[in-house]
């Protein structure tokens, strides 16, 4: 059995916190990942003004939930997506009444990015994020000790890194934060990668480091150039346990500093992903607006909502097609009024219907 006590950690070590990566390796992902990243842009840039801002609003609630479901925390996704509304509308910060407006309000301002990232802004995050709940040392640094372990029941030989005691924690936050404002030649992904494993690395609060790192992540590519056009935790929530054994693995001493080689390369396919999974969104929104474009006044209103309620549940639902049990569901008319709309949703070359018959019919649209 190792015992913690007599464990080197990377903070212990002299490569501390000299951290450096393999650029030979990282080029490819990050080449294709800031080119993942630029057609999503692009795309989303091609959208009106009502469609960004409503994509905008989805991502920072996907976000928010996706972030605290890494941690095994379920948020009201309702209760987010109104306090994300009211965020956007410039609501006073004075404003902020429940927990899920100030943990909006954390997001947005990662987003914004409206100056540095200093130690009172993430102190201020921290308050955020707990805004309503116990927790101790809030918006400080913490006052004591902590672990990462593999589970809450874990015993010594469970612990997989111990953070810098709590004395160290200022220093080593404001030479961290002191790199973050000087860092200029590493490319944005590459230096969001380092920032987060660095601030994991510190775990300077007593909890919810891994909601503000991943913040900090969206104020490094807010600050740098742009907000990420997509969200990151909805892909890192995929496969939270690659994402813990990354961090585990990007605190290696190496020759020249800490190699967070391993980390950098999977937050870099992560991107490219997460960019992946935001592109097929776009396109799906610029099919949708096409589509509709081409029916256009030929549509009757009745039936044009009924398109817009289907499009708003996603392409998953839009590839399954209408009925007219469910499109007489949706617009809540008679069975034989809504299989008159898709006959004439059908010769205005808007869907076309399956072979099959009788009640098993289904309109397939032509989008």
């Amino acid at each position: 059995m190792t015992d913690i006590r007599l464990m080197t950690h990377i903070w212990q070590t002299p490569a501390w916190p000299r951290f450096t990566h393999d650029p030979a390796a990282a080029e490819p992902l990050l080449a294709a990942a800031m080119e993942a990243v630029g057609e999503v842009s692009g795309l989303q840039a091609g959208l009106e003004g009502a469609e960004r801002d409503a994509l905008r609003l989805s991502q920072v609630v996907q976000e928010a939930l996706s972030s605290f479901g890494i941690e095994g925390v379920t948020l009201n996704a309702g209760e987010i997506e109104a306090s994300v509304i009211a965020s956007l509308r410039h609501r006073d910060r004075a404003a902020v009444a429940r927990r899920s407006d100030a943990i909006v309000e954390l997001m947005v301002e990662a987003r914004r990015a409206e100056g540095p990232l200093t130690a009172a802004l993430l102190q201020d995050w921290h308050r955020l994020l707990f805004f309503g709940i116990e927790v101790e040392d809030a918006g400080r640094w913490r006052g004591f000790d902590i672990e990462i372990v593999r589970s809450a029941a874990a015993g010594p030989s469970d612990v997989l890194y111990k953070a810098p005691p709590p004395e160290r924690v200022g220093p080593e936050m404001e030479r961290f934060l002191g790199w973050l404002a000087q860092e200029a030649a590493l490319p944005v992904p590459i230096r969001a990668a380092i920032a987060h494993i660095w601030f994991e690395s510190i775990h300077p609060f007593s909890d919810g480091n891994g909601r503000i790192g991943r913040a900090v992540v969206e104020h490094v590519f807010a600050r740098a150039a742009r907000p990420l056009p997509f969200s990151l935790s909805r892909q890192i929530e995929k496969d939270k346990k690659a994402y813990y054994a990354a961090l585990q693995d990007g605190r290696r001493e190496g020759a020249g500093g800490v190699d967070a080689t391993a980390f950098v390369l999977w937050f870099l396919a992560t991107l490219q992903r997460a960019a992946e999974a935001g592109r097929e969104e776009a396109r799906f929104l610029v099919r949708r607006n096409r589509y509709l474009a081409r029916l256009g006044p030929g549509l009757s209103p009745r039936t044009r909502a009924v398109l817009e309620t289907l499009f708003a549940q996603g392409p998953g639902r839009v590839e399954q097609g209408l009925s007219a049990r469910s499109y007489s569901r949706i617009a809540k008319v008679s069975g034989p009024t809504a299989t008159r709309d898709l006959a004439a949703l059908v010769a205005a070359g808007g869907a076309r219907r399956s072979e099959a018959g009788g009640r098993s019919t289904v309109y397939l649209l032509e989008y």
